[in-house]
């Protein structure tokens, strides 16, 4: 009985192949809807070692959304937000407190320099006696061994404190990452074609949802081996089924496969019909808006061919 249905589908595919339009023939052949760009499906970490919990979904079935924005928000996540709002705040506070240490440091010196600078105006302009001179000249001294030994330090109060700030920008920045393991953001722009959780519900092996970019969409065609050479980029072609209310709409060929393959379209099982070879021909729809939820449905094509 396969075979016998096989013959039909031969026989019908090339009756049509057959057809006569009007300035030239028909390429007949079925396909399927794909959308523009690759269909992204959206997963969620293992958190812990659990499995992850949709807390807030922002999108559903339909939702048009930008790379980067927050699809779903998962359990736990305000946990993670007052973490990295604790470690933020700490490096503030150490990046306050570094700038305040090197202040102090450097003010200290300054302030040393200012009373040897002092001593030094009374030593050349007042003339002191003797012994005040010897008392001001032994201060000097002094005050150039700790001038010395402050400046020396200033460096090293900031490699301290610039080790500190380092350190707490370090926790901050895992408190973020941590924190953005619970937003699951879009990984491209486009359709949510499919929605697979709601709030509350664990996440599966399906994943959250799936993105595809519907801007554009397209007619992946399977032409037999036989009929590939009569058809060209360019060339345009009518696109009809079931699901389209027997409406035809229109597109034209932008890219043809370098590689021959087994047919995968007209049944369910591909082995039945593995001696079937054919070429891909990729065709651009018109319309892309009437074929948004048809992705991955079969379509009849009627690719209208210059060539005989």
């Amino acid at each position: 009985m396969k075979n016998f249905f096989c013959l039909i589908c031969l026989g019908l595919s090339a009756a049509l192949s057959a057809a006569e339009t009007a300035g030239g023939s028909a390429v007949a052949c079925v396909g399927k809807i794909v959308p523009g760009a690759r269909i992204a499906a959206l997963a969620a970490p293992s958190l812990g070692g659990s499995q992850a919990i949709v807390e807030t979904l922002n999108i559903r079935r339909g939702s048009f959304v930008k790379e980067g924005e927050v699809v779903a928000v998962l359990r736990g996540a305000a946990r993670a937000k007052a973490a990295l709002a604790r470690a933020e705040s700490a490096l503030a506070a150490a990046r306050a407190n570094a700038d305040m240490k090197i202040l102090q440091q450097e003010n200290f010196a300054a302030d040393l320099e200012g009373s040897f600078a002092q001593n030094q105006k009374i030593l050349d302009e007042k003339d002191p006696p003797r012994r005040e001179r010897e008392e001001i000249n032994y201060e000097q001294e002094s005050l150039a061994r700790k001038i010395a030994q402050a400046k020396s330090m200033i460096p090293l109060v900031k490699r301290a404190q610039e080790l500190a700030v380092a350190e707490a920008a370090a926790a901050a920045d895992e408190a973020r990452a941590a924190f953005a393991e619970y937003e699951v953001r879009a990984p491209i722009t486009g359709e949510v074609v499919e929605s697979n959780v709601v709030p509350g519900e664990a996440v599966g092996m399906e994943g959250i949802c799936e993105i595809a970019d519907t801007s554009s969409m397209y007619a992946e065609a399977e032409v037999y081996v036989s009929d590939i050479s009569r058809v060209s980029v360019g060339d345009s072609a009518e696109i009809f089924s079931d699901a389209l209310e027997g409406k035809k709409f229109l597109g034209k060929v932008v890219q043809i496969s370098s590689y021959v393959k087994s047919n995968r379209l007209f049944s369910s099982d591909p082995s039945d019909y593995s001696n079937l070879k054919v070429v891909v021909a990729k065709i651009k729809l018109d319309s892309p808006e009437s074929f948004r939820n048809l992705i991955g449905s079969q379509v009849n094509v009627r690719i209208l061919v210059k060539r005989q």
